[in-house]
This record gives C-alpha cells, structure tokens and sequence, in this order.
C-alpha cells in the first residue's frame, strides 16, 4: 500500500490528519509491512497491513477482535487500537507508535553475563503483559513479539523499562489457547537464557515463574561484588560473628566486658545530635533566595530538575543558579557542576522557541503521545551538548552539555 492510502484510511476511519509525507513504511515482518505515522507534534501510530486477503472466518471476526482489544491495555506493550480489513480485504491492526531499541542490541553489547534481578528489573513488565494476555485467552496477541528483535528497551526516564511490539491479531496459523500459552512462556525463558547464558527453565507455567528466584543453596555465592544481584550473605540481618575456636580446636568463649554506665554520655550525645539537626534544619530551609518571575514557574514546571531555592542542589545534585536569558528567552535556570551542566529556558510563546531550534524534521524524537521530546545535537560543541524541547509544555528549552551529555540527557526527568 502507498503512503498516500495509509493516510487516507486514517483520516476516513479515525479522523486522522496525517499528511501522506507524514506517513513512512519502517519495517515488515514475514507476513505483513509496517507504517508509522507522524505529526509536527510527535504524536503518531503505527499501522500494520497483512500481505494477503484474509479468508472470510477472519473477516467475520474482526468486529469479535477489536471488541477484545479493550482486554489487551497493558503497561509492558504497545497498546494496540483497533484491528479492520483495508478496501481490498487484507487485515490491518492500528496501534502505539513504538519507540526504543532492541533488547538484542543491549544483549549484543553486554554478552550474556545479566544477574537474575537485572533480568527481573528488566522484564518484570514484559512477564506481567504476556501472562495477562495468556490469562484472559488472548496468548495469539503477543505471540510474535517474544524475541529479543521484538523487545524494546525504553529510554531511563520511562517507568517501564522494556515493552512488547506488534501486539494484537495477525494472521498467522494459531493452536489452541492452551498450546499458545505454553509456548509463550517457553519464548520468553528463552530470551532469559540468551541474557543469562544458563539453560532455560524448565516446568514453569508463568512468565512469572521463570523469573523467580533460585533456591538459596543452588545461588553461586561467588559472584564479583559489581553484580547487582543480591547474595544470600547480603541479606537484610547481619551475619552471625564466627565462632571463637582456639588453637587446640575448642570453642573460645570470649570474656564479657565490664558492665559501665552509659547514661551521661548517651544524654550528653543526644543533646549534641539535637542541637547538630535543629543549625542543619535552620541552614538548608534559610539558605538561597527563592525564586521568583519566570525562574519560578521554571522551577514549578520541572521541580524534579530544578532546586526548590537558588543556591540549592537539584537534578544529579548539580547547583542551580539563575541564568542569563538568551534573546526571546524570558527566564533561564542553569544547574551544573564542573562535569555536567542543564539549563532550562522559558520563552513568551511556543513561536519564540521554535524559532531558536532547526527545523524539526533533524530532530530525534524521544518519547512518544502526549510526553514527546525533539533532541538537537548542537554542531561543533565542546564539550557536547543537545537542545531538547518538550511537545507538552510549548515554551520550555533544555540544554544538556557535558563529557556524557548523549547519555545523560536521556536521564533528565522532562516527563514527569
């Protein structure tokens, strides 16, 4: 299909008002081609046409199968919208325009050497979506999507780190619920395995299950102190002390102090510790100068990024101070220590901002729906540095600069 009918099949069904320029094929599959849509604003879909005309039992269901969409909302995928059939036949499954990397990219770029609670914080999600979907009879919807091509890894702002794509109907050869469950689980223990680099679990019934915890005694108590995962020995209690053998191989009971009273210097420390907090209390509410004009609505809009104070830390515990205001600009923030630096610039209107960014077309686009970023790396600067600007609050610019800026900037809590 052309670009041109894309476009136009959405602004007849859904009301759409995606320009045929705005539309762009982005992928296939073995049985079907990919488009994504687009607009000025970032906001886009993803529509996916299956290469030959389903057959009429199909048909039929398609009514049956975007009613059963509305079971289908599930954090840990792209929520899929509405399914149909185009004028000559051939089914179609609108949905969330997806954004991220492949999972196998990070797989790629690690090896298989990821602890079990890097897996866990990584799919937990990912599990949930896919048993859901099993639970509610729903196993066909998700079951192209567990590889590790098809798994999106998010950007670090988002609160869910991986994501499921193509999900909904297609037009593959589908068993029964049953056969479609239990093969999805023994997808996903597979991608677990490539991660790991142990074999897959056998006997789970869940995605759930297969990222549960080993037994204590089977967990290698060897591992480099850089793993994240936690060890039997770095539980909450601290371990017993060994006990005293001496020489000879007896036990050694350690002799018990002397008894003393520890009242005067508990009290006499106390009084210290009162006195310490109430100058600390005192110094961090008194120090700095609030905010106030545009560098207050500033720090209203981004409160995760900017300092409740001048003076104060914020983002990455970088001090913020007022900034200098750049023509157009009717206030400016900027946070930074001697590595990494963030400001964040308020202008009167949307059309002052977008006057200071290139055309938005160069941009990358961070995000997606109503939290949609357009990053610009600013040529020739050193050390680096990239624009970003917010779709959702029109007179907002940030500039990250810094040794790690690229990575850093995908950190920043804009969306929140």
């Amino acid at each position: 299909m052309s670009n041109a009918t894309i476009a136009g099949m959405l602004a007849d069904r859904f009301g759409f008002t995606f320009t045929p320029e705005q539309v762009e094929q982005t992928g296939s599959t073995e049985t079907s081609t990919l488009y994504t849509a687009t607009d000025d604003t970032g906001h886009g879909v993803e529509v996916e046409v299956f290469g030959t005309p389903v057959d009429s039992a199909v048909g039929e269901e398609v009514n049956t199968l975007n009613s059963r969409l509305a079971l289908a909302a599930h954090p840990g995928a792209f929520q899929p919208r509405s399914v149909g059939t185009t004028e000559d036949g051939k089914l179609f499954v609108l949905r969330e325009a997806p954004t991220g990397t492949p999972l196998s990219d990070l797989i790629a770029e690690k090896g298989a050497t990821f602890t079990a609670q890097e897996v866990r914080d990584l799919l937990a999600p990912v599990a949930e979506a896919i048993d859901d979907y099993d639970l509610k009879g729903l196993s066909g919807f998700v079951a192209r999507s567990i590889t590790p091509e098809r798994l999106l890894v998010q950007p670090q702002w988002s609160s869910t780190p991986v994501k499921l794509t193509l999900v909904g109907p297609s037009t593959d050869p589908a068993g029964s619920d049953e056969e479609a469950a239990r093969a999805n689980v023994e997808k996903f223990a597979n991608v677990v395995a490539l991660m790991t680099g142990e074999q897959p679990r056998d006997g789970a019934r869940t995605c759930a299950g297969v990222l549960e915890t080993a037994p204590a005694e089977q967990v290698d108590i060897e591992r480099p102190d850089d793993s994240v995962a936690p060890r039997p020995q770095d539980g909450y209690r601290k371990p017993p002390e060994p006990y005293a053998y001496g020489a000879d191989g007896s036990y050694a009971r350690p002799e018990e102090p002397k008894k003393s009273t520890p009242w005067p210097w508990i009290i006499a420390i106390l009084a210290l510790l009162l006195i310490a907090l109430g100058a600390l209390w005192y110094w961090s509410t008194h120090r700095g100068e609030e905010w106030t004009g545009a560098e207050a609505q500033i720090a209203e809009a981004y409160p995760k990024v900017v300092s409740e104070r001048a003076g104060l830390k914020g983002w990455k515990d970088l001090t913020c101070e007022s900034g200098s205001a750049d023509v157009d600009q009717v206030g400016k923030i900027r946070c930074a220590n001697e590595s990494l630096g963030v400001s964040v610039a308020q202008y009167a209107t949307q059309a002052d901002r977008d006057d200071a960014v290139p055309d938005p077309s160069e941009a990358v686009v961070l995000g997606s729906g109503e939290c949609t970023i357009y990053s610009y790396e600013l040529p020739d600067a050193t050390p680096p540095a990239f624009v970003m600007t917010p779709q959702d609050k029109p007179e907002y610019l940030f500039i990250v600069n810094g040794d790690d800026a690229e990575n850093q900037r995908l950190d920043l809590p804009v969306c929140e």
